[in-house]
């Protein structure tokens, strides 16, 4: 050391300072960069993560449905059904045209006469032309009186059993509304046929409806 001059800087731990602060500022550096980039990932994510929120639909914007929305069909065991009006027990009845048929038992219907006649035309529908009047006799032959208040006849004519236009007149006569025990009761009943259609000709006595008609068919000698 005594051989240094004077005012001569010392070499010795200079360099080794600049590299040590040199490595520290150049960290310094890298770890702020890292902050920064850091920094940016994060704010890249958040928005679209925002942005996907934004665009999905919201669980919450429909209600979620309501149990008793709906409510349950009825149980058939627990809901009677309404039961359908009895219709005619059995199928109609089938007679020759002067033979007599049963409604009931204790209770027939035959044609009894019939005859051609000029049908009168007295009411609004009627038409006056050649026609056929039928006498129909119902007998009682059970224990207690019947009512006859619903019975209905009707005519039909030809293949396709055309329906036969009924009318008053002349001579025409509803049913009684009842039948006594052991009695008979009579209606006339005038229906308008063409002469060349009463080789099939059906005759339908309705007693109720919950009985099935008696039918008389067949060709009438007229």
């Amino acid at each position: 050391m005594a051989n240094e001059k004077p005012g001569t800087p010392s070499r010795g731990p200079a360099p080794l300072d600049r590299e040590r602060k040199w490595t520290t500022r150049r960290k310094a550096v890298l770890e702020i960069i890292a902050a920064v980039l850091l920094a940016a990932i994060i704010v890249v994510i958040a928005i679209l993560s925002t942005s996907r929120n934004s665009s999905a639909p919201s669980g919450s914007s429909s209600p979620p449905p309501s149990s008793t929305s709906a409510s349950p069909e009825p149980s058939r065991s627990s809901t009677p059904e309404s039961s359908p009006s009895p219709g005619p027990s059995g199928s109609p009845t089938a007679a020759p045209i002067a033979s007599p048929g049963t409604i009931k038992p204790g209770l027939t219907a035959q044609i009894t006469k019939f005859e051609a006649v000029d049908g009168v035309a007295n009411t609004p529908g009627e038409i006056s032309g050649p026609s056929v009047r039928f006498t129909v006799t119902v007998t009682n032959t059970g224990a207690t009186a019947e009512s006859l208040g619903t019975t209905v006849v009707t005519a039909y004519y030809g293949a396709d059993r055309t329906p036969a236009l009924e009318l008053s007149e002349p001579g025409g006569v509803d049913m009684p509304g009842s039948v006594a025990v052991g009695g008979t009761a009579t209606g006339i009943y005038i229906f308008s046929i063409p002469k060349d259609q009463r080789n099939d000709v059906r005759l339908e006595v309705d007693y109720s409806v919950k009985v099935a008609p008696v039918v008389f068919q067949g060709a009438l000698p007229l």
